[in-house]
């Protein structure tokens, strides 16, 4: 079901307009590209490859929008919808709407750190999901690092699963997979977590009806 509406998301950002665009860093300078093709590390290519490696993520004011499917965003996190005049989180591969103010954010950075440790989150998810079967419940980053809370059943984890659980994390992150970001409505976030009790949960009481939220693809895990 991911599939299917990622590859109709697909075709819907195929036909939005393709304009000439306006990227402005912090320090004033603006970059050229385009809207829908240009994304935060191509940007940080053209100032300097070895940044470009070192990108976790990006935060980016939209100052003018050529188009969108994020209208009705919402955060189950914060339980808000989102400022369309505010800066926000955006995926370094990410290809802009219009023209932006950006902000690139490495490892040192505490947000590029934060970013970092919830894309870790999610490893360990698949981890869990993968080897153990389990339900997936809340799994957000923490000041030093992050954890997943799971519904294994009748089962439990001690320190004897910590070794499997970590080579098995090792082999995912050997993978090198890639995040997919999907927007959904309410409706389709419901059927495509609908064997997760928990995600359903989340999703009938953050979620108004109407409202749109992400959900993340990374090799076999899909995520809110």
């Amino acid at each position: 079901y991911f599939n299917t509406l990622f590859e109709q998301q697909k075709t819907k950002y195929a036909e939005f307009p393709r304009q000439a665009i306006k990227i402005t860093l912090p320090d004033g300078n603006v970059k050229e590209g385009t809207s829908f093709e240009t994304t935060p590390v191509k940007v940080a290519e053209m100032i300097s490859k070895q940044l470009a490696k070192k990108i976790i993520v990006a935060k980016v004011r939209v100052l003018n929008r050529v188009a969108t499917l994020d209208d009705g965003l919402m955060d189950p996190e914060s339980e808000k919808a989102s400022d369309p005049n505010a800066f926000v989180f955006w995926d370094a591969t990410r290809p802009f709407e219009g023209d932006v103010e950006l902000q690139l954010l490495q490892f040192t950075d505490d947000e590029g750190k934060e970013t970092f440790w919830h894309s870790s989150a999610h490893v360990l998810g698949e981890t869990l999901e993968l080897e153990y079967g389990v339900h997936l419940t809340h799994g957000p980053p923490t000041q030093d690092g992050f954890f997943y809370d799971s519904y294994a059943g009748k089962d439990f984890f001690t320190d004897k699963n910590y070794k499997a659980i970590e080579d098995a994390a090792k082999k995912i992150q050997k993978e090198k997979q890639t995040f997919q970001r999907l927007v959904l409505s309410k409706d389709e976030a419901l059927q495509l977590f609908s064997e997760n009790p928990f995600k359903v949960q989340t999703i009938q009481g953050k979620i108004p009806d109407g409202s749109k939220v992400t959900a993340y693809k990374s090799g076999d895990l899909i995520d809110l």
